[in-house]
């Protein structure tokens, strides 16, 4: 069944706002991890430039649904599974992506400082235990910081700074709850290498980061089509044709809902029926304006 996006309407303090109600059925369970229960609302500032505005609704969307159908994923015990290695090797996949998408623009470098800053002394050392504070010379590495207690009460925070969810809808993946919280410590093992190399990015470093071929390689997963996948077709699009920045930021969220209608068959298994249904569907005649 194709999903339907949340339109962005007109706020009357200005700007635009986006509601999407949280579905009764993991309504407990997203207040408990996102402190929201009735709806997630997306506010975007007045003067925001529309192709901006759309990508920030586009991967805001793709965030709330993956979150949605990870937690009913877990309440059905359904999902994908993955072994400790893959959930690694899958984080190896998000790092990549991760840096890929600021690399070209990183913006300024005290972004980024103090991107990791947030990360270590608000999200990670708030949950260090008693005896790290009464002798923090003892346990110089943060080694508390991998307890399972530590690693559930940052997992939220993490997945959210890391754009776990967007990066999972780019795949066409919904792990289940073991997967999603291996595959989450992993990226926060790696969180702060990452914003490491957007710093020396944005301060003009464009030096070899090696740190993607410390990654196992990924080998288990869900069965994924023959030929080009949605995404993989816009990107390929993207690259041969090279279209105004304007033209890529307006597309870029309808791909994104494509890539998780579709991510079981793939571009070139979509009929033109299945399309058509699609189209009817969703809003996107509205986003790709």
């Amino acid at each position: 069944m194709a999903m339907r996006m949340v339109g962005l309407v007109r706020a009357k303090a200005g700007g635009l706002i986006a509601r999407k109600s949280i579905p009764i059925d993991v309504r407990d369970e997203y207040a408990r991890l996102y402190k929201v229960r009735w709806e997630a609302q997306l506010r975007i500032p007045q003067g925001t430039p529309a192709p901006f505005a759309k990508t920030q609704h586009g991967e805001w969307l793709a965030e709330i649904e993956t979150r949605i159908a990870a937690l009913r994923a877990k309440k059905n015990g359904e999902g994908q599974p993955l072994t400790r290695l893959n959930a690694i090797a899958l984080a190896g996949r998000w790092y990549v992506w991760f840096v890929k998408q600021h690399e070209t623009n990183p913006g300024p470098a005290k972004y980024w400082r103090e991107f990791g800053d947030h990360l270590v002394w608000n999200v990670i050392y708030p949950e260090a235990p008693d005896s790290y504070d009464e002798a923090p010379k003892d346990d110089p590495e943060w080694d508390w910081a991998k307890e399972p207690d530590v690693r559930e009460a940052v997992r939220p925070q993490v997945a959210e700074l890391a754009r776990v969810a967007t990066f999972l809808a780019s795949e066409g993946m919904v792990l289940n709850a073991a997967a999603y919280a291996s595959f989450v410590d992993a990226v926060g093992d790696n969180l702060l290498a990452a914003v490491s190399v957007l710093e020396k990015r944005a301060n003009g470093d464009y030096s070899r980061d090696e740190n993607p071929d410390t990654f196992p390689q990924f080998t288990d997963g869900p069965v994924r089509p023959s030929g080009v996948s949605c995404w993989e077709l816009f990107e390929a699009f993207v690259l041969a044709v090279k279209p105004p920045d304007k033209t890529v930021t307006r597309w870029r969220s309808v791909f994104l809902e494509m890539q998780r209608e579709f991510a079981e068959v793939g571009a070139d298994g979509i009929s033109e029926d299945a399309a058509r249904a699609w189209i009817r569907g969703s809003s996107i005649k509205n986003v790709s304006r």
